[in-house]
């Protein structure tokens, strides 16, 4: 199989069109047409579905594009670690992170990772934790910081902090002296939620299972930005991190209470065991891990640090 026509198709299923994908190949559009073409009849199969706005992926183009990914990265830094010689590592490595917490995260971990490793190159992407653990499984990153994520076969968890979790709403609309809220009391406000699979989801379903009550969810979000938009115009409430809102509340644009038993959120670092780790992968692991606990025990990020050497700590309520 061709490994440049692997990349060309690669390009493509990103850019959703065959136009924009050999515009950023910066290779005319029949050249690459011609080679997914190609790469179509030794499949036997069509990897792209056409239509009138540009292309998207048949299920046999999902799982090509799974593999291709993993096989291109891989070629890319043996191809990087040849070159670099005597010169120290390079290459590319992958982390991706919730919004919220790679605002804490990331400007640390860059500056200590650039400093170490000066000729690799750190990619960093953001989005709720449903789609980082897909991306991680589809080979797109190299890791995963994910909130709360569940035990699975093929993936290692490395515990990281845990978060406290607020009931946040418009300044002066939560509850009247109110210093705690009660699980129940949220089934009496408009609610406004990530869609499932998220982890705040999967933490109010366990919560409010046993009470067999139903929660008046408002509008769906899956934007931190947004959400907070929302909040701040009292449009209702939302569940989040202390880092999540810490500008709001610097501010006084919103109100945050904690729940009674407290609540928390375990933020964790997900490792894929059947990729082939490298000394960037064990690298980035490790500078994680230490940024996030210089962070949680300054105070500069809040939270609980977890003890990496220990199991990871799952329990979503009550903890005190």
């Amino acid at each position: 199989m061709d490994i440049r026509a692997l990349r060309y198709f690669q390009i493509v299923a990103e850019c959703g069109s065959y136009s924009r994908g050999s515009e950023l190949l910066r290779i005319s559009q029949p050249a690459v047409s011609r080679a997914i073409r190609a790469l179509e009849d030794e499949l036997g199969r069509p990897v792209f579905r056409r239509h009138g706005h540009g292309v998207t992926l048949t299920d046999a183009g999902r799982i090509l594009l799974e593999r291709a990914q993993l096989v291109i990265r891989q070629l890319e830094q043996a191809k990087a670690e040849i070159r670099s010689g005597g010169s120290g590592p390079s290459g590319t490595v992958s982390l991706a992170v919730p919004p919220a917490a790679g605002q804490y995260l990331i400007p640390a971990v860059a500056e200590r990772f650039g400093r170490m490793f000066p000729n690799v190159f750190l990619k960093v992407v953001g989005g709720f934790s449903g789609y980082i653990h897909e991306w991680l499984v589809r080979g797109q990153v190299d890791l995963a910081c994910v909130h709360d994520p569940l035990p699975q076969r093929g993936f290692g968890i490395i515990p990281l902090i845990d978060e406290e979790v607020f009931l946040v709403g418009r300044k002066g609309a939560l509850p009247a002296n109110s210093e705690q809220i009660d699980v129940e009391q949220l089934a009496d406000l408009p609610l406004i939620l990530p869609s499932r699979p998220n982890a705040s989801r999967r933490l109010l379903d366990s919560w409010m299972g046993p009470l067999r009550t139903t929660l008046s969810i408002r509008i769906e979000v899956d934007d931190h930005t947004i959400t907070r938009a929302l909040v701040k115009e009292g449009v209702g409430f939302s569940l989040l991190t202390r880092c999540a809102i810490e500008g709001e509340l610097r501010r006084g644009e919103v109100d945050a209470v904690p729940f009674r038993p407290r609540a928390y959120w375990p933020l964790a670092l997900l490792t894929c065991e059947t990729a082939p780790r490298t000394e960037l992968t064990d690298a980035l692991i490790e500078t994680v891990r230490s940024t996030v606990a210089d962070l949680a025990g300054s105070g500069a990020w809040p939270g609980q640090s977890s003890d990496s050497g220990a199991p990871s700590r799952q329990s979503r309520h009550g903890r005190t």
